[in-house]
């Protein structure tokens, strides 16, 4: 959990809360440690997650500045997966109620085969269930409070898509003297043909100096992943409409800028032809934009 992001409530430090590390494999089968890739999977083969949680409760209740007889915390575990840059489905794979004074929690899910594709974004959160009157300004006041958050992206599938290269960097001191300088956001794509390395062509820049839209997109807020992500699909496949429209994506290889922009292109106008969609561009920008951006949306979590 980044602790570079100013909460306007006390959450928990990492070294208090004593995470027991990703695990994963077959079901019934003995786990081995999770790393960012997981290589010779198919849909016909189940994944199980799993983890401990173990607490210093008077550590936690120092921390938080709560009562440590009164302290009851929320476990919630999502697994989010599909194709493309960010999870196209998330749900709750696990979740648990923990009381101070209890023990280590085990934190374990099945995850069928035929629900994954491509990826594997992992989410643990620990949340406030109570007291909610704490006489500390400071102590977490609102039942959901986020206290501490882990996070695992494994790309499956032996490789899947391109992962969005993406860095969060201040731009006073990476654009000093650009237009760009005071950009929320900005995707640097050195323009080339549509066979090119998607990873080492494109990369995403999050400005650290607007720090509530960087601490909403750090930590996953569905309406700030979906206005950036809309409008840096919005760049990537207008340009292509514009210029290389006569390349025939179908011929890119799988990680690739013209693949990742055909995936882009197959979610957000289904079934439509590039002369329909350059059309639609061009006659209806508004439609079109909104296409894109309806396709961006991460969704919500069940």
């Amino acid at each position: 959990m980044s602790r570079g992001i100013a909460f306007p409530f006390l959450t928990l430090p990492d070294e208090i809360v004593q995470f027991g590390g990703w695990m994963i494999g077959d079901p019934e089968q003995p786990l081995t440690e999770a790393s960012d890739t997981l290589e010779h999977w198919d849909y016909a083969r189940d994944l199980q997650v799993f983890t401990t949680l173990d607490f210093d409760w008077n550590h936690v209740a120092e921390a938080l500045e709560l009562p440590v007889n009164e302290i009851l915390l929320d476990i919630c575990l999502i697994a989010g997966t599909g194709s493309g840059v960010l999870p196209r489905r998330r749900r709750r794979v696990f979740r648990g109620e923990v009381l101070a004074g209890s023990g280590a929690i085990q934190i374990s899910s099945v995850i069928p085969g035929d629900c994954l594709s491509a990826r594997l974004l992992l989410e643990l959160q620990i949340s406030l269930l109570a007291p909610l009157n704490a006489e500390s300004k400071l102590s977490p006041k609102v039942r959901g409070a986020r206290l501490w958050q882990k996070r695992l992206d494994i790309l499956i599938e032996d490789g899947g898509d391109s992962r969005f290269p993406i860095e969060a960097v201040n731009f006073n001191e990476l654009f000093k003297g650009k237009l760009q300088q005071y950009s929320p956001w900005y995707l640097h794509w050195q323009r080339g043909s549509m066979r090119s390395d998607f990873s080492g062509t494109v990369r995403l820049y999050v400005n650290t100096e607007f720090s509530e839209i960087s601490e909403r997109f750090t930590n996953g807020d569905r309406a700030t992943l979906q206005a950036i992500m809309g409008d840096v699909v919005s760049q990537m496949i207008e340009s292509y409409l514009d210029e290389d429209s006569s390349d025939d994506l179908s011929e890119c290889d799988v990680g690739s800028v013209g693949s990742q922009i055909r995936k882009w292109l197959d979610l957000a106008f289904p079934g439509k032809t590039i002369g329909n969609i350059a059309t639609l561009k061009n006659h209806n920008p508004g439609e079109f934009r909104a296409c894109i951006l309806a396709s961006t949306d991460i969704g919500a979590s069940e």
